[in-house]
């Protein structure tokens, strides 16, 4: 149990689980995710501000609304007039008249046109303020697909070598006796931060203390050869 070999395995657990902690931490605070994340909080906070100016811009767009409704009805009108204008049946009367309806609809689209034109003039600041935001959400859009799918292609690879790193561990622990298995679960529930680890000299090679001559001796007669500080365990 104490044999050199196993320890040695041991400390390569360890180094294994060091490797897996690194990948699960790249996967959900790695450069990619962040800057993924710094995109989406702006993209939400452009977003956000684009509500805020509508809101504040609300009688606007009720009367842009109102214009655009009675445009629409307008040209369709206008449209419906000219067809029949085509019509070689018409008499002079007819024509007339539906020439005198041409004339009034252009007159009323004009004068719609005039109305949307000072509308958006005297909203003029208003209006530049969301279409700047949204030229902002327009350059956002292509930079998160970017880094959406560079993120994809990051944990793809991430998750091929955590699934090598968890076959190499599930190998090791193996080959432990459960004694040793237990043992490592234990101290790693505690905290210990490096469970094991060689000897330098008269220090511990877990928590760097030094360690007197009768130390040393009853950490290698012990079972486990534990620190008595830190508990790690000295190869």
């Amino acid at each position: 149990m104490n044999e050199p070999f196993l320890l040695s395995n041991l400390i390569d657990l360890q180094d294994i689980d060091n490797e897996i902690t690194k990948l699960i931490t790249k996967k959900s605070e790695g450069k990619t995710v962040l800057e993924l994340k710094n995109l989406e909080q702006k993209y939400k906070e452009v977003t956000k501000a684009i509500e805020i100016s509508k809101l504040a811009m609300e009688d606007y767009f009720s009367d842009k609304k109102d214009f655009d409704k009675k445009l629409l009805e307008n040209e369709n009108k206008l449209s419906s007039i000219e067809i029949k204008l085509q019509d070689t049946k018409l008499n002079a009367s007819e024509l007339q008249n539906y020439n005198l309806q041409k004339s009034n609809v252009q007159l009323v689209i004009e004068d719609i046109f005039k109305s949307i034109d000072l509308l958006n003039s005297n909203n003029k600041e208003g209006l530049i303020e969301i279409e700047n935001f949204q030229n902002q959400l327009s350059s956002l859009k292509p930079k998160l697909v970017e880094i959406s799918k560079t993120l994809q292609t990051e944990w793809k690879d991430i998750d091929s070598k955590m699934s090598q790193q968890e076959q190499e561990k599930s190998n090791l622990i193996n080959s432990f006796p459960d004694e040793i298995k237990l043992l490592y679960d234990e101290l790693k529930s505690q905290g210990v931060e490096i469970i094991a680890a060689y000897k330098n000299d008269t220090q511990c090679g877990c928590c760097g203390v030094s360690l007197t001559s009768s130390e040393m001796d009853n950490i290698q007669e012990s079972k486990f050869q534990q620190c008595p500080y830190c508990q790690g365990i000295l190869v």
